[in-house]
């Protein structure tokens, strides 16, 4: 692994905690706010249907190999 590599993913590691303090945080400020229980969970289960569909957008790609035959000319 060169250091661009491991920069890179230092980087991207930063972004994905960094995110997801600010949902959790922001969740948080929802559920805890004085509002209509409708709007809450409302909020809540989009938040969590985001979170629940790129969770599975990311598995899938994982699992997936590369099936596309090099070409050699």
């Amino acid at each position: 692994m060169d250091s661009n590599t491991a920069v890179r993913n230092l980087g991207i590691g930063l972004a994905v905690v960094g995110i997801i303090l600010l949902v959790g945080y922001a969740f948080y400020n929802i559920l805890t706010m004085e509002s209509n229980l409708i709007l809450k969970l409302s909020l809540a289960a989009i938040i969590l249907g985001i979170i629940i569909a790129l969770l599975s957008l990311i598995k899938e790609r994982i699992g997936t190999n590369d099936t596309e035959i090099e070409r050699k000319y």
